[in-house]
């Protein structure tokens, strides 16, 4: 629920950037457009004037063209107008387009405007009348009108029909940071988008690992309690051997609990770096006999261990390393087979003593090999393996892992689903 509100939140704040940005760029283009055009229509009013111009020295020879004064102080575009309105109506002269296409070209090259353009007359309703040639598009850039009659009926414009390469080039910076914020937006929010969910995931493999937890430690919560009811009631005081049994479910299941209380302590304080490791030469043949002894009564299906141990003597904290080789062994015999096949190597390296513990049981897939030593990862897929008869929450590999980071070393898992599993120790030579 809350990684939906957060994507909706994120998914609102990026269509609000899209379309500030998108305003932002599309009020640039039209500022860019409009700066194009009204120098492209300045030009074009110097061209008219300059044919206009040229055209009454030629029809006015030995007459002079009188303008009318009622606008005063005439500007370029009013001067143009006036021209041409007075050649048409008493000399029957009208714009050449032509010729005004050539003083164009010239001025626009000297703005450096594309000079791909069209010259239209038009009318009152904007309706193209006629045009020096048939270039323009849908796509032209239009210039302000220029009137040639004192009536507003004629004008003529500029169709810009290419003006995309001067747009291009005065946008393109814009475009490229527009871009580079988008890149960082989207970075930004999908970063926080995943880092939403890795946190919902984690606490809820949270959740599932406590779950697991309790759920197995109330199994021999529960034993303890019948066998001290049974204890306190009297009932078994005239049978030593079932009191005995009784005893000794109480005392097996307690250690059991005081166990996996002490593994949780230890990888608290390994993940804290509190943990102080006593490292020392020790011998790995007398460890290893001793938890195969331990390991064989742990299953009433057929053992077979087997040792390879090339190299005896390792640098490691005695303690943690026989318990994060038991936590293996003990992997190994809960998900076998009917028939137990467990193998114990090591091998020496320049910088490691590998030890490998190898089985035939049902093996771990790819999607598995990916989380089993994560703290919560075991948790995930914990009730799917008790529905396959495993009991336990996953601290051992975790532990494993803990106590061979602690060590400088690591754990690494290779397997194949339904065949084997087989699980390396690195440990370093040196402190």
């Amino acid at each position: 629920m809350h990684r939906n509100r957060y994507r909706n939140v994120s998914i609102i704040s990026a269509a609000a950037v899209l379309l500030l940005l998108a305003l932002y760029m599309w009020m640039t283009y039209r500022s860019v457009s409009k700066d194009i055009s009204e120098r492209a229509s300045n030009q074009l009013t110097w061209a008219m004037f300059y044919e206009s111009y040229q055209r009454a020295e030629f029809v006015t020879t030995g007459d002079t063209l009188s303008l009318p004064q009622a606008r005063g102080n005439l500007s370029l575009a009013s001067s143009v107008e006036g021209m041409n309105d007075a050649l048409s109506c008493k000399y029957q002269s009208e714009i050449s387009l032509d010729t005004v296409a050539l003083f164009v070209d010239s001025l626009l090259s000297i703005a450096h405007i594309n000079r791909d353009v069209t010259i239209q007359e038009i009318d009152a309703t904007k309706k193209v009348i006629r045009q020096n040639n048939n270039r323009s598009t849908s796509w032209s850039l239009l210039t302000k009108p220029v009137s040639i009659r004192r009536n507003q009926s004629k004008a003529i414009r500029l169709a810009l029909n290419n003006p995309y390469p001067e747009l291009a080039q005065k946008l393109s910076p814009l475009f490229l940071i527009s871009a580079i914020i988008l890149g960082f937006f989207a970075i930004i929010i999908f970063q926080l988008l995943r880092f939403i969910t890795e946190q919902e995931q984690i606490a809820e493999l949270r959740n599932d690992f406590s779950y697991a937890m309790v759920h197995d430690m109330k199994s021999p919560l529960s034993s303890i309690i019948m066998g001290a009811h049974f204890l306190h009631s009297g009932k078994v005081d005239d049978k030593p051997q079932i009191k005995e049994k009784y005893y000794s479910i109480i005392e097996d299941e307690a250690e059991h609990l005081l166990t996996l209380v002490n593994k949780l302590l230890t990888i608290s304080k390994l993940e804290n770096k509190k943990l102080i490791l006593n490292k020392w030469n020790i011998n790995l043949e007398p460890i290893i006999d001793d938890l195969i002894e331990k390991t064989k009564p742990k299953t009433t299906k057929p053992l077979k261990v087997t040792t390879d141990l090339k190299t005896k003597n390792i640098l490691a904290d005695e303690q943690y390393i026989t318990e994060a080789i038991s936590n293996l062994l003990d992997n190994a015999i809960k998900y076998s087979k009917d028939n137990i096949e467990i193998k114990i190597s090591t091998i020496d390296t320049d910088k490691y003593v590998l030890l490998k513990v190898r089985d035939n049981g049902i093996g771990i897939s790819k999607e598995e090999q990916q989380v089993i030593f994560d703290k919560f990862g075991r948790a995930a897929i914990h009730e799917k393996n008790r529905k396959g008869g495993v009991s336990g929450f996953g601290l051992g590999l975790n532990y494993v892992d803990q106590v061979m980071q602690a060590h400088g070393g690591k754990v690494t898992v290779s397997s194949e689903k339904d065949n084997y599993s087989e699980f390396t120790l690195y440990i370093p030579k040196n402190v």
